[in-house]
Parts: structure tokens; sequence; C-alpha cells
């Protein structure tokens, strides 16, 4: 499998990336002009995009009979070709426009794919692993894989660098026809009966997928969130897609967030993390502001677990060695503990919280050492209205964490929520 995956991706070694690194300001300007001028709001469907050509199909399956599996291997292998790609994409097209998927235009497509997958900040040759596609001239698809390369092997096709994955996920997104699949094999696509009739059968998970991101058709959530739970989390926790509430909001509630009674464990607070911010391939981080107003609104004081659990995230997570595989630098750091801090103060002004010192005045007198103070001014404070007010109001607070300041080194430290967040003793 592991070669044969390969195989498919180099394809004719026709495959480029995009990269991260800035591009002259006259050139953007008119590639932007050029695209603007491309835009076609009306989608026409030629009739050869709904006909097939069965013989070729037929071909081309017989020939996929010799792809080499884990379990199986020839001494004459088929390779996988642009061919079986291109005849592999338009009966999936096909397919899902017989099961109700309507087409959308190119630009509509691109919004798509900006606003669902983060798609322009995603791709890059500094985030190899993420994005690929064959150029305009060729088959027209964009591949997006998990950030799992196959036995730590990187793979280099004409010079550029790209990596291979494992099968938990290889993501096809067609520029031609606007939609996303997984690897295509003729044989799972189609049944051809002896006369030439054929039928298209689609695994459900392509025409759900498609009908729910392209369409809007939120009837296909129930099934999705039940039958395809790896993939709609993903939407979230890897591509940072928090525009859907009800999507958002079912990730959050199956987010494995248990009651604690001194200190949250390290893997729950590393999966809310993925809830709470991105880092995008240039670095640049994300803060997900509809994660947590969605936390706000599932919050009240009888019920405020997740409010606990951002302060533990704050105090015991971000700025320890828990989090050192995300290498994260002070500057990140520091822009997801200002949202966070300030998100989380809000509740120290509510009588109905009153949480006292458990954001900014825990922040500020056990961990800030004048570093996150000194990028939260350089940053002037992120545009947060109120930040700059509370903070220097928590820092004239009596610090009723004294004694404690060296017990975080290496170790959580227990917040005894029902007392206003004094330290346990």
């Amino acid at each position: 499998m592991k070669k044969q995956i390969i195989n498919i991706l180099f394809l004719l070694g026709n495959i480029l990336t995009i990269s991260c690194q800035e591009t002259p300001k006259n050139e953007t300007v008119q590639k932007n002009k050029k695209e603007i001028q491309s835009i076609d709001d009306t989608v026409k469907l030629k009739k050869s995009d709904t006909m097939l050509n069965i013989e070729e199909i037929k071909k081309h399956i017989e020939l996929q009979k010799r792809l080499e599996i884990a379990e199986l291997e020839f001494d004459d292998p088929y390779e996988y070709t642009e061919k079986d790609l291109e005849l592999a994409l338009k009966v999936i097209h096909i397919g899902l426009l017989n099961n109700g998927f309507k087409d959308i235009t190119d630009h509509d497509f691109k919004l798509k794919m900006q606003k669902i997958f983060n798609y322009e900040r995603k791709y890059s040759d500094k985030c190899a692993y993420n994005w690929y596609y064959l150029n305009d001239n060729n088959y027209n698809y964009i591949l997006y894989g998990f950030s799992t390369v196959l036995d730590g092997e990187v793979i280099k096709a004409d010079n550029i660098k790209f990596s291979p994955f494992i099968d938990v996920g290889n993501y096809f997104f067609s520029k031609d026809y606007h939609f996303v699949t997984i690897i295509p094999y003729l044989k799972d696509l189609i049944q051809i009966n002896p006369d030439n009739s054929y039928k298209i059968k689609l695994p459900q998970e392509i025409i759900s997928r498609n009908k729910y991101l392209f369409t809007d058709d939120k009837s296909q959530f129930p099934w999705l969130v039940t039958q395809d739970e790896f993939f709609m989390r993903s939407l979230v926790t890897e591509f940072g897609y928090t525009e859907d509430k009800k999507l958002l909001k079912w990730v959050i509630e199956n987010t494995h967030l248990p009651f604690f009674y001194t200190y949250a464990k390290k893997n729950d607070l590393e999966e809310l993390g993925k809830l709470l911010w991105t880092k995008d391939c240039n670095g640049e981080i994300r803060v997900h502001q509809n994660t947590l107003d969605i936390l706000k609104e599932m919050s009240t004081p009888d019920k405020n677990l997740y409010i606990m659990y951002v302060a533990e995230y704050l105090s015991n997570y971000l700025v320890s060695s828990a989090i050192k595989e995300e290498k994260l630098t002070i500057e990140q750091k520091a822009k997801i503990a200002a949202h966070l801090l300030y998100w989380g103060e809000q509740y120290k002004y509510d009588k109905h919280y009153d949480y006292n010192q458990m954001f900014m005045g825990h922040f500020w007198h056990i961990i800030d050492n004048g570093n996150y103070e000194k990028e939260f001014k350089k940053n002037n404070y992120y545009g947060l209205p109120k930040f700059k007010e509370w903070y220097e109001a928590a820092k004239k607070e009596e610090n009723i964490f004294e004694g404690y300041e060296d017990y975080l080194n290496d170790e959580p430290q227990p917040l005894d929520y029902k007392h206003k967040a004094r330290p346990i003793k």
C-alpha cells in the first residue's frame, strides 16, 4: 500500500507547491486582477461533463487489478496514472450530480476553500505535508494529507519536496469539478454490466461531505457526525474552521474534558488547545474567538467546567514544558495567552462568578516574569479594548499566591476554584 500511495502521488511528477515566501507586490497585483477578471458567476455544464467512455473505464478497471498493495505483489505491476485519476474524477462528479450535488462556480469554490480549509494560509513548501496540486494545464486537483509521513520519509520529485501519507486521510480537491474525495479507484466507484449499462456507487462519505461543505446542505450533518467523526472533527482541530456554530459546538461537546479536582490532565488540555487556536505555516497564530464565544454560552456559575479548563490551560499547559512539542515562540504564546486572559478576566468583573485572580492575577504573579507583558505592550495589547486596564489592575492587587511562586516550575498547580482561585494548602 505504501508503494502504491507513493506512485499515485508522483503520477507524472508534475506537482507544484505554493510557497509562503513573499511575492513581489506588482506581480501580486497583476495576479489578483487576472483572477478577478476570470470570475464567472454562472455554472455552465457541458454535455461532455456528464458523458462517460465506458470502454476506456473498463480497460482501466482491468489494469487496476494489477495495482500492488501490501498483501499482493505482481511481476508486472500497474502504476496509477493521470488517466486513471481523470476517469475517476469524472465518474465521481457524475455520481455526485446524480445524488443531488449542485455545481458551484470557481469563485465560490475558492471562497469555500479559504473559509473552511484555510487554503491560502495552509498550503506552502514550509508546510509541505499539507497542500499539493497539479498545474492548471494538467489534471487540476489539489491534495491535502494529514501531517503523518510514511516511515519518516520525505520524497523529492523534480526538486520539489513533498511527503507521502498514510491512508488515514488522503483528500483530493478537484479544481475542475469542485469537490473533495479520497484516493479514487475505479472499481470502487462504478459497476458496469455486460450491456455496458452502468451504475455509479459512491461511498456515502463522498456524497455527504461535498453536499455539506460546498452546497451548504445541513441535512448531511447528522450522518457525518455519527459516521464520519474523524473528518468532521478535523475541520475544526486541523484546519481551524469555526464558522459553523453547530459543528463547533458538537466538537466541543465531544472533546474529552472530564471534571477534575486538583488539575486537568495534559492530554485533555492538549485537545482543548486544538479548539482554541491554530498555527499557520507562516507561524501566524489564529485564536478562535468563535470557540471562546461558544464556551461562554455553554458556561454558567453552576456549570463552569469550561472556564476552569481555560484557566488550567493558561496555568499548567501553555507556558509550561508540556507544550514543547508545539515549538511555540514567546511571541506566539503571548498572543494566545493574551486572548485567553482577556476572555477569562471578564468573569472577575461579573458578580455571578467573582473569580478574583484566577486569570490575570494568577498569570501576573506566578507566570509572567515581564517577558509576556513586554509582548503585550509591543503588540498594543492585540487590540483588546480593556486588556491594559485589567492587567494593570491585576498587578496592583495583593498576591494571594505568595509562597507558591516556585511550585509551577515543572508540576501542575492546582487552583481552588471554589474559593476565588486561592491555592489549595
